[in-house]
């Protein structure tokens, strides 16, 4: 028979041992409650992030849309004073001969077009290559398939961008998300003038076959070249 000291201590050590699986179950309750905490977190933090980036691409897409439309506007009100296509001259205020000869036809002077030359934000560049440099470029120097005529059409271009802002633009122009892609050809040759780069120009063929057949009757979008390594957004800003 057990002595009440001997029968004590048989509780103690009972209590002593249910205590320590209770404590061992908070413990396992607490690192489960902390793991989920925490995997709740980052599934919030992702789908803020994505959200943030995807609200940063919509705006970066409606900035470079916007300067599309006032370097439209302005040459268009170039037009309506007296000058004509073929009268533009785009050189630029760092060019030497900026300042020699009238200034009414050229589109960056202060008393011609008055355009401020647009600067691409490094946030929205994905430079792939330097020949010629990511940034804006506007000239006449090759045609459009689909304009009135096989003279050479005015356009602007905004050069090696990041694909999200490029998926946004299209989404305002089109509806669509989708970046075509040029079937030939390279993304210089086709909207940037050869003074800017070491390669050729050639048209815009639009027509089925044709090296860029997504931009028929487009007078702005965004595409790809054909590999998908490099993205530009394109505006006609004047076509004859």
């Amino acid at each position: 028979m057990k002595t009440n000291q001997e029968q004590k201590g048989h509780y103690a050590q009972k209590n002593k041992a249910e205590s320590g699986s209770a404590l061992i179950y908070v413990l396992i309750a607490i690192a489960l409650f902390a793991a989920l905490s925490f995997t709740l977190s980052r599934q919030t933090d992702t789908g803020e992030t994505r959200r943030l980036s995807n609200d940063r691409a919509d705006i970066m897409a409606t900035q470079l849309i916007s300067t599309a439309a006032q370097v439209k506007s302005a040459v268009d009100q170039m037009f309506f004073t007296g000058s004509q296509i073929n009268d533009l001259n785009f050189e630029l205020p760092s060019d030497a001969n900026f300042e020699i000869g009238s200034p009414i036809h050229k589109v960056f002077h202060p008393s011609g077009g008055g355009i401020i030359p647009p600067v691409l934000s490094p946030s929205v560049m994905s430079e792939v290559t330097n020949d010629p440099p990511a940034g804006w470029y506007l000239g006449r120097f090759n045609n459009i398939e689909w304009s009135q005529s096989s003279a050479h059409d005015v356009i602007l271009v905004a050069y090696q961008i990041n694909r999200a802002t490029c998926e946004h633009i299209n989404k305002s122009i089109t509806g669509s998300m989708n970046i075509p892609n040029l079937n030939s050809g390279n993304l210089e040759q086709l909207f940037i003038d050869v003074f800017y780069h070491s390669g050729a120009n050639v048209d815009i063929t639009t027509g089925t076959g044709g090296n860029c057949e997504a931009c028929h009757n487009q007078t702005s979008l965004c595409i790809s070249n054909s590999a998908r390594s490099a993205y530009a957004f394109y505006t006609v800003i004047a076509n004859q």
